[in-house]
């Protein structure tokens, strides 16, 4: 009898994202895990794009891109190079590469030959100036310390922990009266700006505080509504300037 032919199942294409900075066996599991996480975000179509091996020599992530797909992460690839891609494939390249820049490496995804190039160490980083600027901080107070003159100020903002707050011990002893509580410090801070656009706080001098009220916004809106007052339409009226702009007399 003759043999049943058997289904060709269309496989696809093979995509390599070389690193060289580790061997297979010397790279960290949990760092092998991140850059596999932003490989997996640059490329999309999480279902039909797979692991298949590490191959010897540098570490060589093989993934497989099903037949179907291909178009669509070549296409979202091509869009990452040129710098209009999805946000969210812009933001895991920037990951991809700062992983290689902390582990003095250069990366690579080939389709055959180089698709999208990760310059890693080699990629230069601007420099921004620092800026001082003045403003205020908002956050409750979680300690107030210092052996000298001067007095250092840590605040939680959210799941945030703000330090390099710093005062003279007169402020710094009124405002440990608020510990465990929420304040806004003023002051002048000095600020960083790196080339992904993250700003951090590298000081901050407070020059004077006030305590915050930390009554729920419910309490606040009751507040306001004991608040006598009458709305007219002329007060209607500036509301909707204040909204969309222009003038309040029709742009006369």
């Amino acid at each position: 009898m003759p043999r049943k032919p058997t289904e060709t199942r269309k496989t696809g294409e093979e995509y390599r994202f070389k690193i060289d900075a580790y061997s297979p066996a010397k790279i960290p599991m949990l760092r092998l895990a991140e850059y596999m996480h932003a490989l997996a975000e640059i490329l999309g179509e999480p279902a039909q794009v797979h692991f298949r091996r590490i191959e010897r020599g540098s570490t060589v992530i093989v993934h497989a891109i099903e037949h179907e797909a291909v178009p669509k992460v070549s296409e979202r690839v091509a869009r990452v190079r040129q710098g209009d891609g999805p946000s969210e494939a812009l933001r895991a390249y920037r990951t991809a590469n700062r992983l290689l820049r902390e582990d003095n490496a250069v990366g690579t995804l080939r389709r055959g030959r180089v698709i999208l190039p990760f310059p890693g160490r080699e990629e230069s980083q601007e420099e921004f100036p620092v800026v001082r600027q003045h403003g205020f901080l908002d956050g409750v107070v979680t300690g107030v310390k210092g052996s000298d003159q001067t007095a250092h100020i840590t605040l939680q903002a959210e799941d945030q922990q703000i330090s390099g707050c710093y005062t003279n011990r007169q402020i710094a002893k009124s405002i440990g009266r608020f510990l465990w509580e929420p304040v806004r410090l003023f002051g002048v801070g000095r600020w960083k700006r790196d080339f992904e656009g993250v700003w951090t706080l590298l000081g901050f001098k407070v020059d004077s505080f006030e305590p915050l009220d930390d009554a729920p916004l419910s309490e606040a809106l009751a507040d306001l509504r004991r608040v006598p007052a009458e709305w007219d339409d002329g007060a209607y009226a500036e509301l909707g300037v204040i909204r969309h702009g222009g003038s309040g007399d029709g742009g006369r």
